[in-house]
């Protein structure tokens, strides 16, 4: 996976392109370095060729060199039956720069003492479908998710909110579950 770049094949790479972030030359020159405009889109090509949309670059999680888009961690821990709603962010981790963290928003709230075990079923799950790096290091149990009108996750929001969640009685480190997986056998 890596960003998708793009510009115009003809002598003006600008071509057919906005023109600039309004008052914003640095934003624009970042935008266009190397003369090529950078999307902000992270992409995967296929066997055939064809791209595929992974995440926005700015919701990509970095984990000891990894990328890892927060839809895809979303998209499978929402499929667990215990799962109403998740979001997940990056939190600081002082070894692999960030770590994942997974606020869930549970069908049914579970009781504090049964969060432990909810926790690590959940990361279970995930190993089950994701590389072990993409699952949760930290499993949150939240009310709520900060949403826009329109049910989107604000990810501003949970990104502050994030880091404040760790050491708390509601979140529980899973870290200790993430191990590469043997898959020789």
């Amino acid at each position: 996976p890596g960003e998708l770049l793009v510009k115009h094949a003809g002598p003006d790479p600008h071509f057919g392109f906005f023109s600039g972030y309004l008052k914003d030359a640095t934003a624009t020159q970042e935008a266009w370095e190397g003369g090529w405009f950078h999307t902000g889109d992270i992409v995967k090509r296929n066997e055939q060729g064809y791209l595929h949309f992974i995440d926005r670059k700015k919701n990509v999680i970095r984990r000891s060199g990894e990328n890892i888009s927060a839809v895809e961690v979303e998209s499978v821990l929402q499929q667990h039956p215990a799962v109403k709603s998740v979001a997940v962010a990056a939190v600081p981790d002082a070894v692999r720069g960030d770590e994942v963290l997974a606020c869930i928003v549970c069908a049914t709230p579970p009781d504090i003492s049964a969060m432990p075990a909810l926790a690590r079923d959940i990361v279970n799950w995930g190993l089950s479908r994701l590389a072990y790096y993409k699952v949760p290091g930290y499993v949150a149990f939240v009310d709520t998710l900060p949403l826009t009108a329109t049910n989107k996750i604000q990810r501003g929001q949970l990104k502050a909110m994030a880091p404040t969640l760790i050491g708390t009685p509601t979140c529980i480190d899973t870290c200790s579950m993430k191990a590469r997986q043997d898959i020789s056998s």
